[in-house]
């Protein structure tokens, strides 16, 4: 018989041992409302029911969802103390204060309450419902509402009753506080007296068969109404709070102080807070659809169930939790090596024993194991070398005084050939007999650090070390190309399935190497599917599956996969990650030393991790066979408004937000279940969702839809599904008569608006028109303003040089009339000490006096202009060089008369002046030369003695003209 078969309750499922099994818990921190979990019920569309101190929760797997009183009306109360599945399926639940509440179809209704705390609820299933009191005995109620109760008076030996049970006859029991009675139409008849302990009955289960079992203060009985014997002797000393009977006959008793027991048959076991439960009291038990045991305690939820992997620790009797290596030698035993010492356990028996290694060694920290030909294990320390077993026996240690590099030997490889290969942190030691050779860094090992050792097919021996990988060549060592991986840490090797290259487990995921070094490497990490990169193990199984070990869990996947990528005739693996969710206290594998993993005789691999060494049986299934309960609609709101999702709504017209949320609650595979929707009458398409448990719909136009989910687990065939139908009305003018009047409404407006706008266009256009006219007059204006401020010095708003040059190019263009042009050219005499004396404010107020005189003196069409600094101009248009002197000497005589007291006191302006005159109409063509002769004379006018005129000579000839120098005043200097 199969596990998969095994977990959906078949006979002899569940008599696996109790310490195989592995236990969740959740309490007040993972979401759950109060610790104390007084009943547990599965309803038929797969949600598990909580009875708690804070009202009712329901679990899908994902979260806890609470009810309150002010959620249910009639609970009355939150301190929920009875819950129970009827015949039909429905929910019932009573309260502290006498509350009770059905949940049916979606809904909750209540009936009227009763004058006590409820402590149990049972539907019979002809439509009676019976209700167990702390303080008013046992209520009846039938399908009419009609309700008798069942007191002292009437038979039972207490008024409170703590239990209820229909056995397969029909026949309705109570366990009170004071015994055990049979509820025969309006009276109750005392059972078990002499074969049941006195005192009360905390707990019934009916069974199959027509027997009944009884929890007492006393111990768990079986029986009937033909008398009661103990379930199990060693039960005697404890109170059965709750009992469970599974399909294979195993019974399980909770306790009130002890735990959870099981008996098969007649072995007893044991389950409590030290292997995993939340509290010893055990107030619930219940099993779900998909094997699972749920136990409800004092202290939270615990799930007990079948898991593929099974971790033992020191609670097992393991010497210390921290495990670094495992070995299965020859016999089938398991080695152990830890923080504080070297275990053996035998696998089929699970029995566990210290290795004796003698006081010095007690608490060794084993690092690596071996075994050799002979059959002695050799085991590799932290600080003590290297140890030799021989039957389970210390005979001899190898350490540093003996000739290694360093205590601390993380692999060890005894080669086929009789010879010794020891890893070290300093070192690799290879010893013959009594001989010992040492290799490091100097003799071509990459790293000091070795950490794995291999052997393969043709007695080529590998070694991993920090910084990549080396195999011995007639004991020579020689780099392993690692090709594009960007790997340093090797620490496994195993041979391809051609045996022609080995794959490495190292920091960077798994890497392909040819065994002779022809070849590329080729890498396999997190791109191509693996879940982690870092690799401490890589062991092979006889079934071709391939187990992978590291920080983050255990990777099952098929060798032939990595090969196909490896080939290139696959672009990625599909890779199971088993972890703490699959049995493992701690998900951290560890490494570092060899071997990290192990495989058994049955195919079991044993794994050292953080807390402990995990045994993971692939035959297990992860998740049990059975289909998905169904996607539930569990809330749909309509702008942030709760709508009941079992109606149909109809939506008033408007934009909407509707977000509907949804689950299918697969307690186990929770975490696994994809959804998707489509959305009927907006297209056929689905959307996918992945693992998001939401839909949200907005800017949908008016119509009738239906929202149909889907979930599916990846892997496995079926889909669950589930449909949500709401309509959304249309506003009056989204009507289809409505649109046709508007469109032809639509139709006249927009000939009328054709007509408006061809009259609007032209009026437009005019006035374009008329406003481009307009704008390009006001940049004619505007470019003449910005030409004239380009010729205009901004000190003296006279012209500035620029314009004194565009004047003399405009007299040099041909067909100009030929008048004589002159050129005055005034130097202020002295103006330095202006500046000096004054400051610069004092300088630009002369120079402006300067600037008027030459304004006054010179008119238009004249140009008067500042030539640059304290230098003048003035062109003269029409002007022959006598009256050009002429006017320069009257200027000058002005300039002398500039009043400076004002500004400069004491200071008397003065300037030097060359006139230079260019007469076209007498040959002259010397324009060119204006400026030049000009200035010349300003200098012949300052070196004899400032403040004064003088004219340039006319030139000769127009061949003269090309004899000046550029420079006259370097002439004159």
């Amino acid at each position: 018989m199969t596990l998969a078969l095994a977990l959906i309750g078949l006979p002899g499922a569940h008599a696996l041992p109790l310490a195989d099994r592995f236990v969740e818990v959740w309490t007040t921190r993972d979401g759950l409302p109060h610790s104390t979990v007084h009943g547990i019920g599965q309803t038929p569309d797969g949600f598990l029911w909580l009875a708690t101190w804070e009202g009712l929760v329901r679990y899908d797997g994902h979260d806890f969802h609470l009810y309150r009183r002010s959620d249910i009306p009639g609970l009355l109360d939150d301190g929920v103390r009875a819950l129970h599945i009827g015949a039909s399926g429905d929910l019932w639940a009573g309260s502290a204060r006498g509350g009770i509440v059905r949940w049916h179809a979606g809904h909750w209704r209540a009936l009227a309450p009763v004058h006590s705390l409820v402590t149990d609820l049972l539907d019979a299933g002809d439509g009676t419902l019976w209700v167990a009191t702390l303080h008013d005995g046992v209520v009846r109620i039938d399908g009419a509402g009609r309700r008798s109760a069942i007191t002292v008076a009437d038979g039972l030996p207490g008024e409170t009753v703590n239990a209820l049970a229909r056995d397969s006859a029909g026949q309705i029991w109570a366990g009170t506080s004071q015994g055990l009675v049979r509820i025969e139409g309006a009276l109750a008849r005392p059972e078990g007296v002499g074969s049941l302990p006195a005192g009360p009955v905390f707990s019934l289960k009916a069974m199959p068969d027509g027997r009944l079992l009884v929890g007492t203060e006393h111990g768990a009985y079986v029986g009937g109404a033909r008398g009661f014997s103990s379930l199990h002797p060693a039960l005697a000393a404890f109170a059965i709070t709750r009992l469970w009977r599974d399909a294979d006959g195993s019974v399980w008793a909770g306790t009130n102080s002890n735990g959870l027991a099981r008996v098969v048959g007649d072995r007893l076991e044991w389950l409590d807070t030290g292997k995993g439960l939340p509290n010893n009291r055990v107030l619930a038990l219940q099993r779900d659809r998909e094997g699972s045991l749920w136990v409800g305690t004092n202290g939270g939820l615990a799930r007990v169930r079948v898991a593929p992997i099974h971790t033992y620790t020191r609670a097992d009797g393991l010497a210390d939790d921290f495990v670094r290596t495992t070995l299965v030698d020859r016999a089938g035993q398991l080695w152990i090596g830890s923080g504080q010492g070297l275990d053996r356990l035998d696998p089929r028996t699970g029995a566990m024993g210290r290795v004796d290694l003698g006081a010095r060694l007690a608490d060794v920290s084993v690092l690596s194991l071996a075994q050799d030909a002979g059959g002695d294990v050799l085991a590799g320390t932290f600080h003590d070398g290297l140890l030799r077993l021989h039957e389970g026996r210390l005979v001899a240690t190898l350490t540093m005084r003996d000739g290694l590099p360093a205590n601390e030997v993380r692999a060890i490889l005894p080669a086929r050939d009789g010879r010794l290969w020891i890893a070290t942190k300093q070192g690799l030691v290879l010893r013959d007999g009594t001989r010992s050779r040492t290799y490091t860094t100097r003799d071509g090992l990459p790293s000091d650090f070795v950490q794995a050792l291999y052997e393969d097919s043709d007695g080529t021996v590998w070694a991993g070390t920090a910084a990549g990988a080396v195999r011995f060549v007639r004991d020579v060592p020689r780099a392993v190309d690692m090709g594009r991986s960007d790997a340093l840490y090797v620490y496994g090797f195993l041979p391809s399935v051609d045996r022609q290259a080995l794959w490495l487990a190292t920091d960077r995921g798994l890497v392909r190497v040819p065994r002779q070094g022809d070849g590329p490497a080729v890498p396999v990490g997190r791109e191509q599917g693996l879940p982690f990169e870092k690799i401490f193990s890589i062991v092979a199984d006889p079934h071709g599956r391939l187990w992978l070990t590291g920080n983050e869990g255990v990777v099952g996947l098929r060798l032939a996969d990595i090969e196909a990528v490896a080939a290139g005739r696959s672009a990625s693996v599909e890779a199971r990650l088993y972890g703490r969710a699959d049995g493992m206290v701690s998900a951290q594998a560890n490494g570092g030393s060899m071997p990290a993993a192990s495989l058994d005789g049955d195919g079991h691999l044993w794994v050292a991790t953080a807390q402990g060494v995990a045994r993971l049986d692939p035959t297990t299934p992860v998740y049990p066979p059975v289909p998905l309960p169904g996607v539930s609609v569990e809330s749909v709101e309509v702008d942030g408004r709760a709508v009941d999702p079992a109606v149909s709504p109809l939506l008033p017209p408007g934009e909407h937000r509707i977000v509907v949320r949804f689950v299918d609650p697969a307690l186990l595979s929770a975490p696994r279940v994809r959804y998707r929707y489509r959305l009927g009458g907006a297209g056929a398409s689905w959307i996918e969702l992945g693992t998001s448990r939401e839909v949200q719909l907005t800017h949908l136009d008016p119509g009738r839809f239906t929202l149909e989910l889907q979930a599916w687990l990846p892997g496995e065939p079926g889909r669950s599904s589930t449909r949500f139908a709401f309509t959304l009305q249309a506003h009056w003018w989204q009507r289809p008569w409505v649109w046709g009047a508007l469109l032809a409404a639509l139709a006249l407006m927009i000939y009328a608006a054709f007509r408006i706008r061809v009259r609007q266009l032209r009026r437009s256009e005019r006035r374009l028109r008329a406003q481009v006219e307009e704008r390009t007059a006001e940049l004619q204006v505007q470019t003449q303003i910005a030409e004239q401020l380009a010729r205009t010095d901004t000190l003296t708003l006279l012209a500035n040089r620029r314009a004194v040059d565009q004047a003399l190019a405009a007299h040099a263009q041909p067909g100009r009339e030929p008048d004589p042009v002159s050129l005055i050219l005034l130097d202020v005499d002295g103006f330095k000490p202006i500046n000096d004396q004054f400051g610069h404010a004092a300088g630009d107020i002369g120079l402006r006096h300067v600037a008027e005189v030459l304004r006054e003196h010179a008119p238009h069409p004249h140009l008067a202009a500042r030539w640059g600094g304290d230098e003048f101009a003035v062109l003269l248009d029409q002007c022959d060089l006598a009256q050009a002197v002429a006017l320069a000497e009257a200027i000058r005589a002005a300039v002398q008369a500039i009043d400076c007291s004002a500004f400069a006191p004491g200071i008397t302006i003065t300037a030097s002046l060359g006139v230079a005159c260019a007469e076209p109409q007498r040959g002259d063509r010397s324009l060119a030369t204006l400026v030049a002769r000009a200035d010349r004379a300003v200098y012949q006018a300052k070196h004899e003695g400032r403040n004064r005129v003088r004219a340039a000579a006319p030139l000769a000839s127009p061949e003269a003209s090309h004899d000046l120098p550029a420079n006259p005043r370097a002439i004159d200097a």
